[in-house]
């Protein structure tokens, strides 16, 4: 049983490497774009609030769009041969799941913060969670075989 669902997460590891790019993308390509222009502003109240980095405003979107745009080219490149960009994976579960935390805490804890709470959850449940879901039982059965090999 554990071995057929070992399987399917390593039959599903690339898809799910793509479709977190692919999310990157869909987010922070339109987000470099509306602050690079200063049209953040001009959208409607609710995407508007999805794009707004509140007192660090343009400079702070275009940063963190930057990054995650070239992140999201190097988890595409790393989908053809997962284990062995293993370090690279790790990096991007663990920064993620405290780039999230962080976030949560943020949204919960500061007032001015409470209306990020459902995109910040929402984020972590599809960016975080689905590739977690794929990647741990993969790489845990390649350090069983490596240690076995290795004897």
């Amino acid at each position: 049983m554990r071995q057929t669902q070992t399987g399917r997460a390593a039959s599903w590891l690339p898809v799910m490497i793509r479709l977190t790019a692919v999310g990157y993308l869909l987010f922070f390509v339109p987000d470099l774009v509306f602050a690079s222009t200063h049209h953040v502003s001009g959208l409607p109240p609710l995407l508007a609030r999805l794009f707004d980095w509140g007192a660090g405003g343009d400079a702070t979107a275009i940063m963190f769009s930057t990054v995650y745009i070239v992140w999201a080219l190097f988890l595409f490149r790393s989908a053809q041969a997962p284990l062995a960009n293993q370090l690279f994976l790790d990096f991007n579960l663990t920064a993620n799941s405290a780039h999230f935390a962080a976030m949560l805490l943020m949204a919960v804890a500061m007032r001015e913060h409470h209306r990020h709470l459902a995109g910040v959850v929402a984020l972590g449940l599809l960016t975080t969670v689905p590739l977690a879901a794929c990647w741990l039982p993969v790489r845990r059965r390649n350090e069983r075989v490596t240690v076995a090999a290795h004897g």
